[in-house]
Protein backbone atom coordinates (compact mmCIF):
# COMPACT_ATOMS: atom_id res chain seq x y z
CA UNK A 1 0.00 0.00 0.00
CA UNK A 2 1.23 3.72 -0.72
CA UNK A 3 3.06 5.33 1.83
CA UNK A 4 0.89 7.98 3.77
CA UNK A 5 2.65 11.11 3.11
CA UNK A 6 0.55 13.13 5.17
CA UNK A 7 2.57 11.04 8.36
CA UNK A 8 6.01 13.76 7.05
CA UNK A 9 5.60 17.23 8.50
CA UNK A 10 7.21 19.45 5.29
CA UNK A 11 9.52 19.55 2.57
CA UNK A 12 12.18 21.80 2.68
CA UNK A 13 14.17 23.23 -0.15
CA UNK A 14 17.87 24.48 0.17
CA UNK A 15 19.33 25.79 -3.37
CA UNK A 16 23.05 26.39 -4.12
CA UNK A 17 23.03 29.46 -7.08
CA UNK A 18 26.04 28.97 -9.39
CA UNK A 19 25.83 32.16 -10.26
CA UNK A 20 26.33 34.17 -7.02
CA UNK A 21 28.04 30.93 -5.45
CA UNK A 22 25.82 31.24 -2.13
CA UNK A 23 22.63 29.30 -0.82
CA UNK A 24 18.99 30.66 -0.89
CA UNK A 25 16.12 29.03 1.36
CA UNK A 26 14.96 27.17 3.47
CA UNK A 27 11.62 27.39 1.27
CA UNK A 28 8.64 24.83 1.80
CA UNK A 29 7.78 22.74 -0.93
CA UNK A 30 4.37 21.76 -1.79
CA UNK A 31 3.95 17.93 -2.06
CA UNK A 32 3.16 17.28 -5.75
CA UNK A 33 3.28 13.69 -7.03
CA UNK A 34 0.97 14.34 -10.47
CA UNK A 35 4.46 15.29 -12.89
CA UNK A 36 6.13 12.26 -11.53
CA UNK A 37 3.99 9.77 -11.38
CA UNK A 38 5.55 8.27 -14.36
CA UNK A 39 8.95 7.81 -12.88
CA UNK A 40 7.43 6.93 -9.58
CA UNK A 41 6.37 3.60 -11.41
CA UNK A 42 9.95 3.26 -13.01
CA UNK A 43 11.58 3.41 -9.70
CA UNK A 44 8.64 1.09 -7.61
CA UNK A 45 9.90 -1.52 -9.91
CA UNK A 46 13.86 -1.21 -8.84
CA UNK A 47 15.29 -1.51 -5.58
CA UNK A 48 18.51 1.11 -5.94
CA UNK A 49 18.84 3.04 -8.80
CA UNK A 50 17.29 4.50 -12.01
CA UNK A 51 18.72 5.92 -15.20
CA UNK A 52 16.34 7.93 -18.32
CA UNK A 53 15.61 10.60 -19.79
CA UNK A 54 13.19 13.80 -18.92
CA UNK A 55 11.51 15.76 -21.27
CA UNK A 56 9.66 19.39 -20.82
CA UNK A 57 6.80 19.12 -23.17
CA UNK A 58 4.63 22.27 -21.05
CA UNK A 59 2.91 24.75 -23.44
CA UNK A 60 4.54 28.05 -23.72
CA UNK A 61 8.49 26.29 -22.70
CA UNK A 62 11.21 25.26 -24.52
CA UNK A 63 11.15 21.84 -25.69
CA UNK A 64 14.73 20.69 -23.68
CA UNK A 65 15.44 16.79 -23.04
CA UNK A 66 17.22 16.36 -19.76
CA UNK A 67 19.18 12.92 -18.23
CA UNK A 68 18.85 11.94 -15.25
CA UNK A 69 19.35 9.34 -12.82
CA UNK A 70 18.54 8.93 -9.48
CA UNK A 71 20.19 6.78 -6.20
CA UNK A 72 19.04 5.24 -3.13
CA UNK A 73 21.67 5.61 -0.41
CA UNK A 74 20.27 4.12 2.26
CA UNK A 75 19.74 7.09 4.40
CA UNK A 76 19.75 9.61 1.52
CA UNK A 77 18.59 9.94 -2.12
CA UNK A 78 20.90 11.65 -4.65
CA UNK A 79 19.57 12.58 -8.34
CA UNK A 80 21.57 13.86 -11.00
CA UNK A 81 20.34 15.98 -14.55
CA UNK A 82 22.59 16.88 -17.67
CA UNK A 83 21.47 17.25 -20.97
CA UNK A 84 23.33 15.32 -23.86
CA UNK A 85 26.71 17.28 -25.13
CA UNK A 86 26.92 19.23 -22.79
CA UNK A 87 30.43 19.98 -21.87
CA UNK A 88 31.70 19.88 -18.09
CA UNK A 89 29.72 18.13 -15.19
CA UNK A 90 25.98 18.19 -14.77
CA UNK A 91 23.90 20.59 -14.75
CA UNK A 92 21.99 20.04 -11.15
CA UNK A 93 22.60 17.54 -8.27
CA UNK A 94 19.68 17.07 -5.64
CA UNK A 95 19.93 15.88 -2.07
CA UNK A 96 17.15 14.33 -0.40
CA UNK A 97 17.34 13.73 3.26
CA UNK A 98 14.20 11.97 4.00
CA UNK A 99 12.63 12.66 7.67
CA UNK A 100 11.78 9.03 8.47
CA UNK A 101 16.17 8.55 7.78
CA UNK A 102 17.11 11.35 9.73
CA UNK A 103 18.27 9.28 12.36
CA UNK A 104 19.98 7.16 10.36
CA UNK A 105 21.97 9.97 8.47
CA UNK A 106 25.72 9.52 8.30
CA UNK A 107 27.88 11.64 10.42
CA UNK A 108 29.92 12.02 6.38
CA UNK A 109 26.71 12.43 4.55
CA UNK A 110 27.82 15.80 3.74
CA UNK A 111 31.66 14.94 3.16
CA UNK A 112 31.05 12.51 0.45
CA UNK A 113 28.00 14.14 -1.10
CA UNK A 114 30.60 17.03 -1.74
CA UNK A 115 33.34 14.84 -2.85
CA UNK A 116 31.03 12.99 -5.41
CA UNK A 117 30.17 16.63 -6.33
CA UNK A 118 33.92 17.37 -6.99
CA UNK A 119 34.38 14.21 -8.79
CA UNK A 120 31.71 14.88 -11.86
CA UNK A 121 33.48 17.80 -12.23
CA UNK A 122 30.86 20.43 -10.08
CA UNK A 123 30.33 22.74 -9.17
CA UNK A 124 31.64 25.55 -11.68
CA UNK A 125 33.75 27.30 -9.30
CA UNK A 126 36.35 25.34 -7.70
CA UNK A 127 36.56 26.38 -4.11
CA UNK A 128 33.02 26.51 -3.50
CA UNK A 129 33.10 23.09 -1.65
CA UNK A 130 33.58 24.10 1.46
CA UNK A 131 30.92 26.37 1.84
CA UNK A 132 28.66 23.65 0.41
CA UNK A 133 29.79 20.77 2.72
CA UNK A 134 29.97 23.64 5.83
CA UNK A 135 25.73 24.59 5.22
CA UNK A 136 24.60 20.62 4.83
CA UNK A 137 26.88 19.44 7.67
CA UNK A 138 24.98 22.69 9.75
CA UNK A 139 21.18 21.62 8.23
CA UNK A 140 21.84 18.01 9.34
CA UNK A 141 23.06 19.11 12.93
CA UNK A 142 20.13 21.54 13.62
CA UNK A 143 17.15 19.80 12.53
CA UNK A 144 14.93 19.97 15.74
CA UNK A 145 11.70 18.40 14.54
CA UNK A 146 11.23 15.34 11.94
CA UNK A 147 11.38 17.41 8.09
CA UNK A 148 12.04 15.83 4.67
CA UNK A 149 15.54 17.93 3.42
CA UNK A 150 16.38 18.85 -0.20
CA UNK A 151 19.11 20.10 -1.08
CA UNK A 152 19.21 21.37 -5.05
CA UNK A 153 22.67 22.48 -6.16
CA UNK A 154 23.25 24.04 -9.36
CA UNK A 155 26.82 22.91 -10.23
CA UNK A 156 26.76 24.99 -13.35
CA UNK A 157 25.70 28.29 -14.73
CA UNK A 158 22.14 28.05 -16.64
CA UNK A 159 21.07 30.60 -18.85
CA UNK A 160 17.98 32.29 -17.40
CA UNK A 161 15.47 30.79 -20.19
CA UNK A 162 16.79 27.49 -18.77
CA UNK A 163 16.58 27.95 -15.30
CA UNK A 164 13.21 27.29 -14.87
CA UNK A 165 12.43 23.79 -16.67
CA UNK A 166 15.28 22.81 -15.17
CA UNK A 167 13.99 23.80 -11.66
CA UNK A 168 11.00 22.21 -12.55
CA UNK A 169 12.76 18.52 -13.04
CA UNK A 170 14.61 18.99 -10.26
CA UNK A 171 11.68 19.31 -8.23
CA UNK A 172 10.37 16.37 -9.64
CA UNK A 173 13.11 13.97 -8.92
CA UNK A 174 12.84 15.57 -5.44
CA UNK A 175 9.22 14.34 -4.79
CA UNK A 176 10.06 11.19 -6.77
CA UNK A 177 12.78 10.18 -4.67
CA UNK A 178 10.49 11.41 -1.38
CA UNK A 179 7.85 9.28 -2.65
CA UNK A 180 9.56 6.13 -3.47
CA UNK A 181 12.08 6.41 0.10
CA UNK A 182 8.73 6.19 1.92
CA UNK A 183 7.37 3.77 0.10
CA UNK A 184 10.49 1.49 0.48
CA UNK A 185 10.68 2.28 4.36
CA UNK A 186 6.93 1.54 5.28
CA UNK A 187 7.39 -1.51 3.15
CA UNK A 188 10.19 -2.54 5.00
CA UNK A 189 9.04 -2.04 8.76
CA UNK A 190 5.94 -4.02 7.93
CA UNK A 191 8.41 -6.88 7.43
CA UNK A 192 9.07 -9.66 10.45
CA UNK A 193 12.20 -8.31 11.93
CA UNK A 194 14.45 -11.92 10.62
CA UNK A 195 13.09 -11.14 6.88
CA UNK A 196 14.02 -7.50 7.66
CA UNK A 197 17.94 -8.59 8.55
CA UNK A 198 18.52 -10.13 5.10
CA UNK A 199 17.54 -7.08 3.28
Amino acid sequence: MPYAFPRLPCIELHGWDAATQSWHGPDELAYNLAPCRGILNRLRKLSGSWYGRLRSHQRHELMLNFCASIHDLGDAGLAVIDMEGSPGGPLQIILVVPAQRLPRVRPDLAFEFVSFVRFLEGPETVGSELAIHDYIQNVLARVAEPKTLVFSLESRYVLPEYHIVLSEQAEKLAMSMIAWTAEKDEALDSMPRIQRAKC
